[in-house]
């Protein structure tokens, strides 16, 4: 009897403290959004931007599964109000004051407020209406160095954008991410928001390099449509002029090899799916990008091809 009392206890204690550690985490995700919302005034004062407003009905937060999630956020604009909404934005991996090695973050219902399609004309405000974006992304960190990047964007079921990254000798742009995560909120939030900022970030990555990749498109009508509300809107041309315009371009491009030229037709023709991958043979250093040095092995589109081992598919 005893046991079993002790028992309930400590399960009732370890759930109390579970509870507690969650609220605190839901509690640092507001403070991080108010946060946000401040940095957005401050800029809006200096003019640098327009006034940016975050609002959210709910956040929620697992310690135990380091996932965390904002249900029906709102970004308004200024006198505009709200100009977008997302059903819900969930990410795993987030640690307070630290970078974790591997996260990922979903993305769900993104959609156009009816405050941002007041300017368009009908047809084209019900088009942008109809479109409900999902995303996903994510990235892993190993000891090697390697950081991997992956995202993944469909519009509705007609359109999808996807890449996946993997890149060499990340350690030194790690630590100093790292750095920066574990600083004090106010240090960290006027750090980022330093016209230094950039500068300090790009010559941590430039001592990283790319290794491999793929990028790939696939189109379920999504094209099309779009092509045909910008023509009666007056905004372009139809789908087929632009096929047309599109076609004539790519076959006259005398610096397009034969490979990569005849499949870009065949997507041009049929725009289905277009995948594009490379892999180096030795990962390319960003510095060799920046100080030029990449030109004394890249001097043709057929020398880049061969460098970095470049496919294209179409369908």
């Amino acid at each position: 009897m005893k046991k079993s009392v002790i028992a309930l206890v400590v399960v009732a204690a370890a759930a109390g403290g579970f509870y507690f550690a969650n609220q605190k985490a839901e509690e640092a995700i507001k403070e991080q959004i108010v946060l946000a919302n401040q940095s957005y005034i401050e800029l809006a004062a200096k003019g640098e931007m327009p006034l940016i407003a975050l609002s959210y009905k709910d956040v929620s937060a697992n310690v135990l599964t380091s996932s965390y999630s904002i249900q029906d956020l709102a970004v308004s604009i200024g006198d505009f109000g709200n100009v977008a909404t997302v059903s819900e934005i969930t990410a795993t991996g987030i640690k307070p004051k630290q970078l974790a090695d591997k996260g990922e973050m979903t993305l769900t219902g993104l959609k156009a407020a009816p405050a941002a399609l007041q300017m368009l004309p009908p047809n084209l405000s019900a088009f942008v209406q109809s479109l409900e974006i999902h995303g996903d992304y994510s990235y892993a960190y190993k000891n090697d160095g390697s950081l991997q990047f992956s995202q993944a964007t469909h519009i509705n079921d007609e359109f999808s954008l996807s890449y996946n990254f993997s890149l060499a000798n990340m350690q030194q742009f790690w630590q100093y991410a790292k750095d920066v995560t574990a600083m004090p909120t106010e240090q960290q939030q006027a750090l980022t928001t330093s016209e230094d900022y950039p500068e300090q970030m790009l010559k941590q990555l430039i001592t990283g390099a790319l290794s491999n990749g793929e990028i790939v498109l696939a189109n379920n009508g999504f094209l099309q449509r779009l092509a045909k509300i910008s023509a009666e809107s007056g905004q372009g041309a139809d789908f087929e002029t632009m096929q047309g315009m599109a076609l004539i371009g790519v076959s006259s491009a005398e610096q397009v090899p034969a490979a990569i030229k005849e499949n870009l037709i065949k997507f041009i023709n049929n725009p289905e799916k277009l995948a594009l991958s490379f892999s180096f043979a030795e990962p390319l250093k960003f510095s060799s990008v920046e100080n030029g040095d990449l030109k004394d092995k890249v001097n043709s589109p057929e020398d880049f091809i061969q460098f970095a081992n470049l496919n294209l598919t179409a369908n």
